[in-house]
C-alpha cells in the first residue's frame, strides 16, 4: 500500500517508536524507508528541547549524519530499503516539503509531551505536519 515512508526521526522516545512502527509498515508493503533528522537553525531552548546556535549548527548536522547513518547501515543490513537526510529549517515545513518533493505516500511521526508554554511558542510539529500534508497520510505514533 505504502511504496516510500518517511520517518521524522529525532533520537527520541516519540522518534524511535515511529521508527519501530515505520519499520513493521515497511516490512508488510517492501516499502522504502525515508529518515529524516530536521534541525531548527535557532537558538532557543525550553525544558527538553534544545535548539542549536548557528556557532552549533555544522557539529549538530555532522552529529546527526554519523547517526542516521549508522541506523541506515544496520537497518539496511537487515534487508530494509533506506535512505536518510538531515536538514535544516522549521520542522513542520521541511517534513512536510520533503515527503512531496521525494513522493513519500506515508508520514510517520512521534508525539512528544510538550508543556503548554512550549506547544504555545514552538507548536506542535505533528500537528502542523498533520495540517499541511496534502499528498502523503500521516501516521501520528502515540
Amino acid at each position: 500500500m505504502y511504496k516510500k515512508i518517511l520517518v521524522g526521526y529525532d533520537g527520541s522516545e516519540g522518534g524511535e517508536k515511529a521508527l519501530n512502527r515505520a519499520l513493521e509498515l515497511a516490512k508488510s508493503f517492501n516499502s522504502e524507508l525515508c529518515l529524516l533528522t530536521v534541525i531548527p537553525p535557532s537558538s532557543m531552548a525550553f525544558g527538553e528541547i534544545v535548539v542549536p546556535d548557528a556557532i552549533n549548527l555544522s557539529l549538530i548536522i555532522e552529529s546527526s549524519r554519523k547517526k542516521l547513518a549508522d541506523l541506515s547501515s544496520k537497518l539496511s543490513a537487515e534487508g530494509y530499503k533506506v535512505r536518510f537526510e538531515v536538514l535544516t529549517g522549521d520542522p513542520g515545513d521541511t517534513i512536510v516539503s520533503y515527503a512531496e518533493v521525494n513522493g513519500c505516500d506515508l508520514i510517520v511521526l512521534g508525539r512528544r509531551r510538550l508543556s503548554r508554554l512550549e506547544r504555545l511558542v514552538l507548536g506542535s510539529v505533528t500537528s502542523k505536519v498533520a495540517g499541511k500534508s496534502t499528498k502523503a497520510d500521516v501516521l501520528v505514533v502515540p
